[in-house]
């Protein structure tokens, strides 16, 4: 594929900063950035913090990470039980991460896409009410532990396990890797109060998304979350992870499926551990959006912090170095093969995952400056958050329109960019264009990026929202009997 070329200058504007010539900047870190001080806050942020007009797009990027780390943490915070996703005491510093069975982080109050999209097209239930677990035959309605499984008619139990446009992640200890993606109010009833949750209501240029105004209104936000199964996980590394406890999750084998019906499975209980995380959320300065991912620091054993004796979560040395050729040929494949594993195979080897493109470590800093690279972040981010299991998270990378003026608008044709080794056709000219990858989440698409893929939901009318795009309801067309004419009648 095409290596991609950070610009590392800036115009009059910034003239007085000093600048190297090749793509790692080195200049005085603290002027520029002197404002970006990390805080623990409950309190979200609704627009990028402003940067200087000219900079490249390394340059801007400490904006961006400082923007998804705060939002991070105002994600996080805790949140009653029954607030549907409202921080409490967002100003007090010393509640964050203490979570009970009476708070949860803010974004598991939200919705899910099976709370949105009923399976027949009506209209769904108001934000302020809980859903039931349905969808597991072996639970009585209205238990309110929490339900990792796919609803929808239009994607199977599969879309549970599977990643966008690829297969399922077991991890070291031969379980699945478990998907949920839920959404903020203003998305929620957005789409609830205009009927968007039919496409038949759809306008005929396409949803537009509220942005908010920057300030005190937020605009649409997604998540989507990747869970590990602990169960077979030395308790002792527990406290490593954001965990939950007896959340119900399907057994596929269990699952039917039947036409424009709902899907249902018997559930059982686990316990499961965070390790991936995902943010997209429009502002008016960045109508295409702005997107970050996360990672438990232990995926693949990367980090200084993990214990020497805990098995990445995802990746095997000893494996590595018996079957190196698999990996150099498929950053994730069952050992020995390089066969990608389906959601058919439920007693999976583990696979070994590679992470292809690093966590950037640009801008750098001139000698005795704060390093604001996404890595120099990171260590600012996890030491003040020292004490709490957010210490154990990084930031992958942040993606943003470098033109947002560009209509969101892409062509309709089939080139994606990216991993065909073509440019990017999102509008908005994303940075970086390509290779930010979550390694929980795209790990058999770890060329591709955030703007790339949601391409696909916009051109399809749905605003960047892979939810919208793939749950909202469609009626099946009526087909006209067949009549035979009366005179070719016995």
């Amino acid at each position: 594929m095409k290596k991609l070329i950070l610009a590392s200058c800036l115009c009059a504007a910034t003239s007085s900063i000093l600048f190297a010539t090749t793509s790692s900047a080195v200049f005085a870190a603290d002027n520029l950035y002197k404002d970006l001080k990390p805080v623990v806050s409950g309190q979200h942020l609704n627009e990028v913090p402003a940067q200087p007009f000219a900079a490249s797009g390394v340059v801007k990027r400490p904006y961006f990470d400082y923007f998804n780390w705060q939002n991070f943490i105002a994600l996080m915070w805790p949140s009653k039980v029954d607030s549907h996703g409202v921080p409490y005491l967002p100003h007090d510093k010393n509640v964050f991460g203490k979570y009970s069975s009476d708070l949860q982080p803010v974004w598991l109050g939200w919705k899910s896409a099976f709370d949105l999209f009923p399976q027949n097209g009506t209209k769904p239930i108001a934000w302020e009410k809980n859903n039931g677990t349905a969808v597991c035959r072996n639970i009585k309605p209205g238990d309110k532990r929490a339900v990792l499984i796919s609803g929808s008619q239009f994607t199977s139990v599969a879309d549970e396990l599977d990643q966008a446009f690829g297969g399922p992640l077991p991890d070291q200890t031969g379980i699945f890797t478990r998907y949920e993606v839920r959404m903020n109010k203003v998305e929620y009833d957005y789409v609830r109060n205009n009927g968007y949750y039919n496409k038949s209501n759809w306008p005929s240029d396409g949803v537009n998304f509220p942005a908010g105004n920057g300030k005190d209104v937020t605009g649409v936000i997604e998540v989507k979350a990747a869970w590990r199964d602990l169960r077979k996980v030395d308790p002792k590394f527990h406290h490593r992870f954001f965990t939950l406890d007896n959340v119900l999750v399907s057994i596929p084998e269990t699952c039917s499926d039947k036409p424009n019906s709902m899907i249902v499975c018997d559930c059982e209980a686990t316990k499961v551990g965070l390790v991936g995380f995902h943010i997209a959320q429009k502002t008016p300065d960045f109508p295409q959006w702005v997107w970050s991912t996360f990672e438990q620091v232990d995926n693949l054993g990367e980090d200084p912090s993990t214990p020497k004796d805990m098995q990445p979560s995802y990746y095997d040395p000893e494996l590595y170095k018996k079957y190196p050729n698999v990996l150099r040929a498929n950053p994730a494949a069952h050992p020995g093969s390089n066969r990608v594993p389906d959601s058919g195979d439920f007693n999976p080897e583990p696979i070994n995952v590679v992470r292809l493109s690093q966590i950037p470590d640009t801008p750098k800093p001139a000698t005795g400056e704060t390093d604001y690279s996404t890595t120099g972040m990171n260590k600012m981010y996890r030491e003040m958050l020292k004490g709490t299991v957010w210490e154990h998270y990084q930031l992958i990378g942040s993606q943003w329109p470098q033109l947002p003026s560009i209509s969101a608008k892409t062509p309709t044709d089939n080139d994606f960019g990216c991993e065909d080794g073509t440019e990017v056709q999102a509008g908005g000219m994303p940075f970086p264009q390509c290779q930010l990858a979550n390694i929980t989440m795209e790990t058999y698409h770890q060329y591709d990026s955030c703007m790339n893929c949601h391409q696909g939901a916009q051109r399809a009318g749905a605003d960047f929202s892979w939810i919208l795009a793939a749950r909202a309801f469609q009626a099946t067309p009526k087909v006209a009997p067949l009549t035979v004419p009366k005179e070719n009648k016995k």
